[in-house]
């Protein structure tokens, strides 16, 4: 019997021997950290959501040179970061080479297949809602870009500040003095003979009208009863072709207008109707750098 309890002791204390205190902490110093801003309003409002997905690219330093950046062999490729309120992060984590990098950010995530000439089809139906698995159509076809230049792991976290790449229209729509009653709620605005395919450069942060693209018609999106809005590639509307078409309670009202469409920029059309189409009246305002895309 006591050599039961002689065995049992020294079990024990062999066990409490062993027990020792390991260090569970993580070395967090080398860890790339991104953060975005938006030097102006996305279309969907003033900041990134929870669940916007950009892409980030980062290309290395060799003394006072930098790599230029391709659509593959960067330090970083196309990495797809994901914001959940706080913090932008992907399937893996992401750490430091010892060497300073200029970033790129693009929004929303892309698959590409080239940085320079990347054709991009915006979406058609821009008052398309959005889904668990996709964006709004009119989200989607608000690309954003931004680029961080020679950012190293002593300045804590790569601050990427987006700007939009697109131009946006928007057109509101009054009553003028001889119109009777309100505004019906069956209204829809569609924009008329813009080119829905850019060709992109996200090594500069710039994009075109392809020059081979097709004419389309847009459904702008109704951001409220008496408002609508569209993301337009950057280009030059002719007078002669109609450019706005506003349906309601069976009447079509057509709007002519030349119009240049500029990257990053709003363009605001206001139409005042009257109480019958041939007394309406159209005012066109044209507005400066986008400040709020609410």
């Amino acid at each position: 019997m006591r050599k039961n309890i002689l065995s049992l002791t020294i079990a024990t204390l062999l066990m409490v021997g062993c027990d020792k205190v390991v260090d569970t902490s993580v070395d967090t110093s080398n860890e790339i950290r991104v953060e975005a801003s938006m030097k102006q309003a996305r279309a969907s409002g003033t900041s990134f959501d929870i669940g916007d997905k950009m892409g980030l690219y980062a290309v290395e330093y060799n003394g006072d040179e930098v790599a230029s950046l391709q659509v593959a062999g960067n330090f970083i490729n196309n990495e797809a970061l994901t914001y959940d309120g706080s913090v932008w992060s992907g399937d893996r984590t992401l750490y430091w080479s010892g060497k300073p990098c200029d970033f790129y950010g693009i929004y929303p995530y892309q698959e590409l297949t080239t940085v320079s000439e990347y054709l991009f089809n915006l979406p058609t139906d821009q008052n398309s809602p959005e889904t668990d698995d996709a964006l709004s159509g009119y989200e989607a076809a608000d690309i954003m870009w931004a680029k961080a230049t020679k950012v190293s792991r002593e300045d804590d976290a790569v601050q990427l500040q987006f700007k939009h790449m697109m131009s946006r229209v928007v057109v509101k729509i009054e009553r003028g003095d001889k119109y009777e009653g309100e505004l019906p709620e069956d209204i829809t605005v569609h924009l008329y003979n813009t080119v829905t395919t850019a060709e992109v450069d996200f090594t500069h942060g710039s994009l075109q009208r392809y020059a081979h693209g097709e004419k389309n018609t847009i459904i702008m999106k109704q951001l409220s009863g008496d408002t609508f809005a569209a993301i337009v590639v950057p280009q030059n509307i002719e007078r002669r072709t109609p450019l706005v078409e506003i349906t309601m309670e069976g009447i079509a009202y057509l709007l002519n207008y030349s119009m240049s469409f500029r990257p990053g920029y709003q363009h605001t059309i206001t139409v005042t109707l009257n109480s019958s189409p041939e007394q309406e009246k159209i005012e066109i305002s044209i507005d400066g750098e986008i400040e709020d895309w609410d």
